[in-house]
């Protein structure tokens, strides 16, 4: 598939000069409504219209070794399934937007959005060298001053349409240079686009922000639509129901509004010419889709050959609990070995000794599907200790969750588990442990 220049979008990037917050109580985070106060101070410039939090604003992204290892696993659980895998990262908003909004939001404040931008880049080689499909749209986004200014939204945290079109045939691109044989048929060349006269409206998180603590009215940032039409709508090709198709197990990028608000799936839809099933669910955290559509089944059917994983660049790869949780439900949710514990109180806490050698995971039955986050502690003979957390946030409907939370826990290297301590939070109650 061969890269085409984007479409020029009439948006330009403002010069770097100083300039005014919306309010200064964004500042301030013992001024703002405990629900912004975490992400104080933020950051802005009413002359522009950006907005930045404060969770957007890390420098590192690279992955460490244990991190990358675990991601490298669980493309190869993937592969045994004969399912290819593409992992999508929305590039971090504050580099998007560039140095001269980003200063004038920032004021005194200091960031280094070099050294974010080269950790992220970091981050994306290495995903890539786990062998999934990685498009970098950092790179993407950087490469064209249009396409740069339309990205991202200002006063919201997501991407624009123009910004998931591109990001849509970029993973195709990414597809067919890495796996040409996986879909022949695709086309070679994406079609010529242009905006549609209709768009969409952006209510805006960050604008909600400005209107809530510093009440005013931003008003409401637009989108255009574009012409999402498959290159087979017109019926000249095969019956495009018996193609092979694509699942899409992303976040709010692909889900806002429970909606595909910024047609990432009808962008996809059209740069692969193959129907895309949209299962992304907002506020899922990094594997809220990924997680249920592995415990459903659908990946050892194999419904789909490709399943794209798509989660927001403010998730850190380096924190491996999330990823111990999905390889454990790649590992074991089909298994039926293991000794398995019954737990007399299902509220407390139940540390087991671990007898068997080659401890590598575990399995916990829960009391219910609403209440689903357990903290495991595996204590080792040479008095050194892990933990992992194994959670479903609330966000993830119920029909996406297994009675079981599963996680890796090895591999512990030269040392030997003694123990293994579940405990159950936040109203979780465990009924069966069981060990692998």
């Amino acid at each position: 598939m061969k890269p085409l220049p984007f479409l020029s979008i009439a948006l330009l990037l403002a010069t770097g000069a100083q300039a005014e917050p919306y309010c200064a109580d964004l500042l301030e985070a013992e001024r703002l409504p405990a629900k912004y106060a975490r992400n104080a101070p933020i950051y802005s410039d009413a002359a522009s219209g950006w907005v930045f939090t404060q969770d957007q604003l890390k420098e590192r992204y690279a992955m460490k070794p244990a991190a990358q290892a675990l991601v490298a696993e669980i493309v190869r659980e993937f592969d045994k399934r004969d399912v290819a895998l593409a992992i999508v990262v929305p590039p971090p908003r504050p580099i998007i937007a560039g140095q001269a909004h980003f200063d004038a939001a920032m004021g005194e404040a200091h960031h280094d959005l070099d050294a974010a931008q080269a950790s992220f880049g970091d981050l994306i080689t290495g995903l890539a060298a786990t062998g999934a499909i990685v498009p970098n749209l950092q790179e993407l986004a950087l490469s064209d001053a249009d396409l740069r200014a339309a990205f991202y939204f200002k006063r919201d945290t997501h991407w624009t349409t123009t910004g998931a079109l591109a990001s849509a045939r970029a993973v195709a691109q990414a597809t067919a240079t890495a796996r040409s044989d996986l879909f022949p048929d695709m086309p070679a060349d994406a079609p010529a686009m242009a905006p549609l006269e209709t768009t969409i409206e952006e209510k805006g998180s960050l604008a909600r922000i400005l209107r809530d603590v510093c009440d005013i009215e931003p008003g409401r940032e637009t989108a255009p639509l574009y012409n999402y039409a498959r290159a087979s709508a017109a019926g000249l090709l095969a019956d495009v129901t018996d193609a092979p198709r694509v699942a899409l197990l992303g976040s709010s990028f692909s889900d806002r509004y429970q909606t595909d608000h910024y047609r990432f799936a009808d962008a996809l839809s059209q740069a692969f010419d193959l129907d895309v099933e949209n299962f992304s669910v907002s506020g899922g955290g990094p594997i809220g889709a990924l997680e249920g559509y592995i415990l459903s089944g659908a990946l050892d059917r194999r419904d789909h050959p490709m399943v794209i994983w798509e989660l927001p660049y403010t998730e850190n790869f380096n924190s491996v609990s999330f990823l111990r949780q999905l390889l454990g439900a790649l590992k074991y949710r089909s298994s039926g070995t293991g000794d398995t514990h019954a737990v007399r109180d299902a509220g407390a806490p139940l540390e087991i000794e671990v007898a068997q050698s080659g401890l590598s995971g575990i399995g916990i039955e829960t009391g219910s599907l609403e209440h689903q986050n357990i903290r495991v502690d595996v204590e080792f003979v040479d008095g050194s200790a892990q933990r992992v957390t194994l959670r479903r946030r609330p966000a993830v409907p119920v029909d996406l969750r297994g009675t079981h939370l599963f996680g890796v826990l090895g591999p512990f290297g030269d040392r030997t588990p003694k123990t293994v301590t579940a405990t159950p939070l936040k109203g979780t109650e465990m009924i069966t442990i069981q060990l692998f």
